[in-house]
């Protein structure tokens, strides 16, 4: 009877030892790519920097900034700019170094860039016809916003980026290298924006 109980016990005690390493497993670099992006979706800033190596609190500020200016604009841009979906195809560890890691996605998202261009475009037509037609600084302001918000509404979610994301392992987690040192998952996440930026300036720079 005695032993019974003492192999009930022992294998209680395994099953919990079993169950513990179970919950205390590394999530794969897939796992934490979808984490990232998900929290992204959600504008969950705080979440998601959890799965990136960098500090992420400036996304908050980038937003607050962009709200004290123009709160609808400010809306309407991280709405289109987080309604991205993706596709996580493949993830290899990286064969010389088992602390680095790359998974590849398909992102789709709203082509913002686009609208962007078209919004610096009409803006300097809107802000010239009314300045002529007399109109005050509050009215052009107020017409602007009113232009970018509507240019933001119409994009299209036409953009389709494959991205690579790379991770790194450190103290047996997983974390998202700097997004910075990868332009093409910058742009992807920015909905095309960065790239579109760098083309007006490269144009401009050339006329």
């Amino acid at each position: 009877m005695k032993k019974s109980v003492i192999s009930i016990i022992f294998f209680s005690l395994l099953m919990m030892l079993f169950v513990g390493c179970n919950q205390n497993q590394v999530d794969s670099p897939e796992k934490v790519a979808s984490n990232f992006l998900q929290a992204l979706q959600q504008q969950k800033y705080t979440s998601a920097k959890t799965y990136y190596a960098e500090n992420l609190d400036n996304m908050a500020n980038f937003r607050n900034q962009i709200e004290d200016i123009s709160p609808s604009v400010a809306n309407k841009l991280f709405s289109k700019m987080s309604d991205f979906s993706y596709t996580i195809h493949e993830t290899t560890i990286n064969p010389n170094d088992s602390n680095k890691a790359s998974v590849t996605a398909t992102i789709t998202a709203y082509d913002l860039g686009k609208s962007f261009e078209s919004t610096v475009l009409d803006y300097i037509k809107t802000d010239l016809e009314m300045t002529f037609d007399g109109a005050t600084s509050d009215d052009v302001i107020k017409q602007a916003e009113e232009v970018i918000v509507n240019e933001i509404e119409s994009s299209e979610k036409t953009f389709v980026s494959d991205v690579t994301i790379t991770l790194t392992k450190k103290d047996n987690v997983w974390t998202i290298d700097k997004i910075s040192d990868n332009p093409v998952l910058l742009n992807a996440l920015s909905g095309n924006i960065i790239n579109t930026i760098e083309q007006l300036s490269t144009n401009l720079q050339n006329q």
